[in-house]
């Protein structure tokens, strides 16, 4: 046995090269828990804006979308430190919509310009273009409700 700080401990344990006296591993720095939950965001952010993208039944789609939005977000919960604190909220919304970036939700802004301008020249319904309007954007919403819920506001009870 080898004596240290807080007691003994036997020459395998204080051999070890990450091994501290007191057995304690290092801390991830913030940089790293930031870059983990990023990334499992974006990756969740891209598959939800791929189906997001897929989808376009009038009120299902957000419906289905906040469902993706919480299975996705119990997934990245597991890539996630709450370490960050007030910061996870931000690093979650910031990975999504980077990840929804690599997607043909990127025409959003195109598309909805393209269904007002078919509405005030008569060549659709109008209510029909600010249907499609109010669903290209509550559905990307109802996503990042979604996903919020288990990873920065806490599960179902």
């Amino acid at each position: 046995m080898i004596e240290c700080p807080v007691g003994f401990r036997c020459p395998t344990c204080v051999g070890r090269p990450n091994s501290k006296p007191n057995g304690t591993k290092q801390p991830e720095s913030n940089w790293k828990i930031a870059a983990k939950a990023f990334g499992a965001s974006a990756t969740v952010g891209v598959a939800a804006a791929w189906v997001m993208a897929l989808v376009q039944i009038p009120f299902i789609d957000c419906l289905l979308s906040f469902f993706l939005g919480i299975y996705g977000g119990r997934w990245a919960k597991q890539f996630l430190d709450h370490r960050l604190g007030a910061r996870t909220a931000s690093t979650v919304v910031f990975g999504a919509l980077f990840g929804m970036c690599f997607s043909p939700l990127l025409f959003t802004p195109l598309v909805i310009f393209q269904m007002l301008s078919a509405a005030v020249t008569g060549a659709a319904p109008v209510m029909q273009c600010l249907l499609g309007v109010v669903s290209f954007l509550f559905t990307p919403a109802c996503f990042f409700a979604g996903i919020l819920r288990p990873t920065v506001w806490g599960e179902f009870l």
